[in-house]
């Protein structure tokens, strides 16, 4: 199914469940999956939440998690360059262009267009390791080819990094909802999971606040057959895209970034 930018947000307030709700806390759980193709490295995995006991038109979001292995896949930053030359002119070509099978877009970016914190892609560092809520996590694909989501604190030049992408906040640690995050300024949102061991997600979800995504996602038994053991926040808001080509026009997931951004993340074999 190909999703743009206005048929995502018209979906988000329609869709209805398939399957009977798991209920956990304050939020309702109803797994959306469509067919996954045969043989597929990614698990696509689409979900509905909605607050326990809200109604009406605006009451149920959606999420879309794109899985894969770390196994047998790893990180790749895209360089998306300054703002007014921009190396790509989608998500989706940049993916392409680098050999991913599935993307989103990555980090937050200044005024003028620089990374927000560290960036490397493909072995070129640009900026430097930065601090503060929006840059308190760390993805990278380390020199052995291995996928990571580190808190800055555990980062280390041990790891050799090829890519490295600086983003935040923590959304969810240890199993748990991060305390403190925004319960206000709702917006798509665009985030990275790790199940603690071999399994990583690309996520976008519908209108949501840092502290309601952080709920949400750490509601038990939210991803089926998965858990989630941490879950950073990237650039949000206008800035939000995800992409998985599932091989014919009308099975793609495809939700383009609505301003030129600074850089993108993407899944490539090991």
């Amino acid at each position: 199914m190909r999703i743009t930018g206005i048929i995502w947000a018209v979906l988000s307030l329609l869709g209805l469940g398939g399957v009977c709700p798991a209920q956990a806390g304050q939020w309702i759980v109803v797994v959306e999956t469509p067919a996954q193709p045969e043989g597929s490295p990614v698990e696509h995995q689409r979900l509905l939440v909605t607050r326990k006991g809200a109604t009406g038109f605006f009451a149920s979001k959606r999420i879309e998690l794109l899985w894969f292995s770390g196994r047998d896949y790893t990180f790749r930053v895209i360089d998306n360059g300054p703002e007014l030359s921009p190396n790509y002119p989608a998500l989706s070509a940049a993916l392409r262009a680098n050999g991913c099978i599935a993307g989103c877009n990555g980090g937050f970016f200044g005024k003028g267009h620089e990374p927000l914190g560290l960036m490397i892609a493909e072995g070129t560092s640009t900026g430097a390791l930065g601090s503060g809520a929006l840059a308190s996590g760390i993805i990278l694909n380390s020199g052995k080819r291995n996928p990571y989501l580190l808190r800055k604190a555990e980062y280390g030049a041990k790891y050799a990094p090829i890519d490295l992408l600086q983003a935040g906040p923590f959304l969810v640690d240890q199993g748990a909802a991060v305390a403190g995050l925004s319960p206000e300024r709702p917006a798509r949102r665009t985030f990275v999971l790790h199940d603690g061991k071999d399994g990583f997600a690309l996520g976008l979800s519908d209108y949501l606040t840092l502290a309601e995504l952080g709920e949400i996602l750490a509601t038990p038994n939210f991803a089926p057959g998965h858990s989630i053991f941490r879950a950073l926040n990237l650039d949000g808001g206008s800035s939000s895209g995800l992409f998985w080509d599932r091989g014919t026009e009308v099975s793609q997931v495809q939700v383009e970034p609505l301003k030129t951004v600074r850089n993108f993340l993407g899944i490539v074999p090991r």
